[in-house]
């Protein structure tokens, strides 16, 4: 289990955090969504008054841009696995947090032991249209007989006695009128990647004492329920108003899967680490924290599923980018008959209603390099026979944007992926430098690659 603080210095040593002091003239928002276009780093900013904040630390760099990481590398890093990690590791590892046999829950103090008097003095960031401070990228937990119940959560301060949140519709049925929840925020990025687990798959009804995170994140209690004991931020809740008149106008990217519902909160206690510092999203931003989230953990649930649907393992990997706003769902498989591409086109639009556009590519091509993938849906997917639309009137995806008059569209499949029947020889044999020039031609490029290359060594030298 690794704590959010020791992810940010793990980050932070991997050249991949940048600290900053907390920008006088323009809302931190702001800034994280900037460093999000542009592929930055993850960045941490000291403020003077208040809590010390963290934005990218879930997300990462645009697959369309060259970077030497990948999106879901600091994920991967906080995960306790190698940010090289191959990328279906990530998504094993992510499964493997969700409901599990055989788990003996670890439990251990409270690090969030200060008491603070008032919500406020915490100086949460407020973005330039919000009304009030908000939070973002924390977890509720919900105490019932079964056990605590994790989710996701995000709202506004609206004083010091009362929070504005948003939660799954399914955590709302769990709590009695004035039911008790704790809001933990700055927890293990393993916990919040179960939270956004427990949420896109529908299973926010198991307690967390019975999920795979139980065995390697130890579990405080609190008046609501367990939470992780490494917690930076806790907020002791009760219900004040189930029917709220409040409406923010953005969604996290979980609102998409699941159904969400407003809650007014009455704050009972709030109590922190000595020097807390806790993550936030620029909720509705393009590549935010938020979207990564339930894009991997939509996506390891999509992988666990169909690979266990033929009792076999054909499929390599899913991918929902960040890129594409989850609205495209890419998949590369062994293709086990003919006509099996169709099917488990139609499986995943059966298992989730985010996207409507799939592409299936071959089992060889690496999630890592998006542009390979968009180029083979160019060169082997014919637009009169491999791109496969259904009826105009397809159910509404949830990500895609459609007409304004209600209208929906097609669903796509896009089989980019060779034709198992196709004999050897009717396949264009792949380009490459050696084979499409002549040698003379590739004498001359190589000789004035390599005296440029020596020539900007030499400027660098002279520089140092």
């Amino acid at each position: 289990m690794i704590p959010f603080a020791q992810y940010l210095r793990g980050l932070a040593g991997d050249d991949d955090l940048v600290t900053l002091d907390e920008p006088a003239d323009v809302p931190v928002d702001v800034v994280a969504a900037e460093a999000l276009r542009a592929s930055g780093p993850a960045l941490r900013y000291e403020r003077a008054d208040g809590v010390d904040l963290a934005s990218g630390t879930f997300s990462g760099p645009d697959q369309m841009r060259h970077r030497d990481s990948y999106p879901w590398s600091r994920l991967a890093l906080g995960l306790g696995l190698d940010p090289d990690a191959p990328f279906v590791t990530l998504l094993e590892t992510i499964t493997a947090l969700g409901p599990a046999a055989g788990v003996e829950p670890t439990y251990a103090g409270q690090a969030a032991s200060r008491t603070v008097d008032g919500v406020q003095e915490l100086n949460l960031p407020r973005g330039t249209d919000d009304v009030w401070p908000s939070l973002t990228l924390g977890i509720v937990s919900v105490s019932t007989a079964d056990g605590s119940h994790w989710a996701p959560i995000y709202g506004s301060v609206i004083s010091d006695d009362t929070l504005g949140v948003y939660t799954p519709a399914a955590v709302s049925s769990l709590l009695d009128d004035g039911g008790t929840l704790s809001i933990a925020l700055g927890v293990p990025p393993a916990a919040l990647t179960t939270a956004y687990l427990l949420a896109v798959t529908g299973c926010i009804e198991h307690p967390v004492q019975d999920c795979g995170v139980a065995d390697n994140v130890p579990l405080v209690p609190t008046n609501g329920g367990l939470v992780p004991s490494a917690t930076e931020l806790v907020i002791e809740t009760t219900v004040e108003d189930r029917h709220p008149d409040f409406q923010s106008d953005r969604q996290e990217a979980w609102e998409h899967v699941v159904a969400s519902t407003p809650l007014a909160l009455s704050i009972e206690r709030v109590i922190a680490t000595d020097d807390p510092v806790l993550p936030f999203a620029p909720v509705g931003r393009p590549l935010a924290d938020d979207v990564q989230l339930t894009g991997v953990s939509a996506a390891a649930s999509l992988y666990h599923r169909v690979n266990d649907y033929w009792g076999i393992s054909p499929v390599e990997w899913v991918l929902l980018p960040a890129e594409t706003e989850l609205g495209i769902c890419f998949v590369a498989t062994d293709v086990l008959y003919a006509g099996f591409e169709w099917q488990l086109a139609n499986i995943l639009f059966t298992f989730s209603s985010l996207f409507d556009t799939v592409v299936i590519v071959d089992e060889d091509v690496s999630p890592r390099d998006l542009g390979r993938v968009l180029g083979d849906i160019w060169v082997k997917a014919h637009p009169s026979r491999d791109w496969v639309f259904s009826e105009s009137a397809a159910p509404a995806a949830k990500r895609p944007r459609y007409r304004q008059d209600g209208e929906t569209g097609s669903r796509l499949y896009v089989n980019a992926a060779w034709d198992p029947r196709w004999e050897d020889s009717y396949i264009a044999p792949r380009v490459a430098f050696e084979q499409s020039f002549p040698e003379s031609v590739r004498d001359v490029a190589r000789q004035a690659w390599n005296s440029r290359h020596d020539a900007e060594s030499d400027d660098e030298r002279d520089e140092s």
